[in-house]
């Protein structure tokens, strides 16, 4: 038997010291640390790698990678695919056959197209495609995804909401900011267990009154876009928006204040970001009730 059968995750990085494997034990949570750095020469993974198909994870950052290879489909244990920063042009079809994969993260690739395979992947939970910059859709395959609960494709060209994306019943958190969005479908409110919706810096100049629909929708960011119009009742009391920001639109808007605090300070504008945002529901989720410091912002329309 080999001396790292037991390992479960293989992580690549780009190093500055000679080729080297480390063998972590379970005090890493058995993961393989290869720190190759002929990868800043070669934009292929090695074969050699297929030999370990035992592996549970991928964690592969910052290379000239180009090519995922087809034999990723003998990794039959793979549950996470981390792959952000590297030089991606696509994924192989095989990857639909990785059954227990459960996260894919893509972010910050050269991707321009979706395999429409990865809709056999029945247990994917979540999909991270931010700063791809040129993918325009995702294949309708991908409806078969029941258990996606996380989808980012933001800083990409979509000029719609994906259909596929409107079929995932267990979707929670959408992020399709800096898009390219004139405006929202009329049945987005399928996502009845959708959270946390991120519209930010597209073109939107309205949103549709089926948001009122969304009974679990608790933040809502519109910033940075062309609204015109939307449903008054959107920050109503009785609405379950907990978040809401449509900052940098044309409305005219004013601020509701709860006690002496406002959610708009200059100082909420210099530093909100989507890490402050995904920081934020996190703190709601482990709250009981709604903090007495959370606020609603209301508006006013001249239309």
């Amino acid at each position: 038997m080999s001396p790292l059968s037991f390992l479960r995750c293989v992580q690549v990085l780009r190093a500055p010291t000679p080729p080297r494997c480390c063998w972590l034990g379970e005090a890493s949570q058995g993961c393989l640390c290869s720190d190759v750095s002929w990868l800043k020469q070669h934009m292929e993974l090695p074969d050699s790698l297929k030999e370990q198909t035992h592996l549970k994870e991928w964690h592969i950052s910052n290379t000239l990678i180009q090519i995922i290879p087809k034999y990723i489909e003998l990794f039959q244990a793979m549950r996470i695919l981390d792959l952000p920063k590297n030089q991606i042009s696509c994924l192989p079809a095989e990857i639909g056959r990785l059954k227990n994969l459960k996260e894919l993260n893509v972010r910050f690739n050269c991707l321009k197209s979706i395999p429409p395979e990865l809709g056999d992947c029945e247990n994917l939970e979540k999909l991270d495609c931010f700063g791809n910059l040129e993918l325009t859709e995702l294949p309708f395959e991908l409806s078969n995804l029941k258990q996606v609960s996380f989808i980012d494709i933001s800083a990409n060209k979509f000029s719609s909401v994906p259909i596929c994306v409107l079929r995932m019943s267990n979707l929670q958190w959408l992020d399709i900011s800096n898009n390219n969005l004139s405006d929202l479908p009329q049945d987005i409110d399928r996502l009845q267990e959708l959270q946390t919706l991120l519209l930010y810096k597209n073109k939107l100049t309205y949103l549709p009154f089926a948001l009122l629909n969304l009974k679990k929708l608790t933040l809502l960011v519109v910033s940075g876009d062309h609204l015109v119009e939307l449903p008054t009742a959107l920050c109503d009391s009785s609405t379950h928006l907990k978040f809401v920001s449509l900052m940098d639109n044309p409305i005219e808007n004013t601020q509701c204040q709860d006690g002496n605090e406002t959610m708009e300070s200059e100082q909420d504008r210099q530093h909100f970001d989507k890490e402050f945002m995904k920081a934020y529901i996190e703190d709601l989720k482990e709250r009981e009730s709604v903090p007495s410091y959370t606020t609603k912002v209301s508006f006013s329309l001249q239309l």
